[in-house]
C-alpha cells in the first residue's frame, strides 16, 4: 500500500510545557519509533508524539492517527529532528516533514495535594479492589491481585517472593530509613519488561496517591528522586514517567482516577479504571496496583491496618 504524500502535520494538543523545554534544547533526534508514535530526545528531556491511545500523556503531543502512521512509516530512529521556536514547529529536514503546534490545544494534567480528602480515598478501596480483581489479569511481574489480597488479609499464606517484595515496597513507602528505601527502590525500578518496566509503574501509581493525600514519606520520595535523577536504573521512558509523577504530573487517565478518588460518590471510578487497565503490555495493571498499594498503606497508617 503506497503512504499518502504529505509534509505538514498538525499536532492537535500537547502538554503545554512543551513548547519552552524545545526552545531550550532546540535540537534532537528520534529515540524509539512504534506503532502508535515515537520518541525524540530533546537534551535530557524525551517527548511522546503520537496517538492519543493511551490517554494524554505528561509529555505527549497527539496527532490525528491517520497522520501518526504516515509518520511512523517514514521517520527512523536516529533521524534528526529541528525546533523553530518563532513558527512552532518541529522540522525532520531528512524527510521535508514539519510537524506543527501552532493551532493545537495545550492541556496541563497535574493533581493538586488535597490531604483533606484522604479518608474518602481509602472509602473507595473496596470499589478500586472489586475492579482490579474482575479484570483477573496479573500484574507484569506475575502477581495475581486476587491471592495478594487473601494474603495480606491473613487467608492465605503465600510463599512468592514477589508478595514479600510488594510488602517491602508498601513498607518502605511510608519509612523514614533511607537504607530499606533504596534497597527496595533497586529492586522494582527497572524490573519488568517493556518500555516501562512494571516496577516503574507500581511507583508511579504510588506516586499518584502521594500527589493527592501526601501520604508517603519525604524520605521514600526523596529516594526515588535521588535515583531517576542521578543513575541509569531504568529505561529512558520509564525515567520520564518517573520524573513527571515526581511533579505531580500523570497520564490523563491516571489523573482521571486520582480526581474521582477523591469524590464522595464518584459515578465514573469504575470506568476510568477499566479504561487505564488494558493500557501498553501491562502498565495499566501496574500503575492500578501501584495506586491500590498506595490505598492500602494510607488506610495501614490511618487505622493499623
Amino acid at each position: 500500500m503506497s503512504i499518502p504524500h504529505k509534509d505538514l502535520f498538525k499536532v492537535e494538543e500537547y502538554n503545554e510545557h512543551i513548547p519552552l523545554s524545545f526552545s531550550e534544547r532546540p535540537e534532537g533526534f528520534v529515540h524509539s519509533v512504534f506503532a502508535n508514535g515515537l520518541n525524540i530526545q530533546m537534551g535530557e528531556g524525551l517527548f511522546f508524539m503520537g496517538t492519543d491511545k493511551n490517554g494524554q500523556l505528561p509529555f505527549g503531543l497527539h496527532l490525528q492517527t491517520s497522520d501518526v502512521h504516515i509518520l511512523v512509516s517514514l521517520i527512523r530512529e536516529n533521524d534528526q529532528v529541528y525546533w523553530d521556536h518563532v513558527k512552532q514547529t518541529l522540522e525532520f529536514k531528512q524527510h521535508g516533514i514539519t510537524i506543527t503546534l501552532s493551532k493545537g490545544r495545550s492541556f496541563m494534567n497535574k493533581l493538586k495535594q488535597q490531604p483533606e480528602k484522604t479518608e474518602i480515598v481509602t472509602q473507595h478501596l473496596d470499589a478500586f479492589l472489586t475492579v482490579l480483581i474482575s479484570n483477573d489479569e496479573p500484574t507484569g511481574l506475575g502477581l495475581d491481585v486476587e491471592q495478594f489480597m487473601l494474603d495480606y488479609v491473613g487467608e492465605i499464606h503465600l510463599e512468592q517472593e514477589s508478595v514479600r517484595r510488594v510488602y517491602d515496597l508498601m513498607d518502605a513507602a511510608v519509612s523514614d530509613d533511607p537504607r530499606h528505601i533504596e534497597s527496595t527502590l533497586r529492586y522494582f525500578l527497572g524490573r519488568g519488561k517493556g518500555l516501562t518496566p512494571s516496577g516503574d509503574d507500581h511507583v508511579v501509581g504510588l506516586l499518584a496517591l502521594h500527589t493527592i493525600t501526601g501520604a508517603l514519606s519525604d524520605a521514600f520520595v526523596e529516594g526515588v528522586k535521588a535515583l531517576v535523577y542521578h543513575e541509569t536504573i531504568t529505561t529512558d521512558v520509564g525515567k520520564e514517567y518517573l520524573r513527571y509523577a515526581l511533579k505531580g504530573e500523570f497520564s490523563s487517565a491516571v489523573v482521571q482516577i486520582a480526581e474521582d478518588l477523591t469524590l464522595e460518590n464518584p459515578e465514573e471510578l469504575e470506568d476510568h479504571i477499566l479504561n487505564l487497565l488494558p493500557m501498553g503490555h501491562s502498565s495499566g495493571v501496574d500503575t492500578s496496583f501501584g495506586m491500590l498499594l498506595g490505598m492500602l498503606a494510607l488506610r495501614r497508617t490511618m487505622n493499623g491496618r
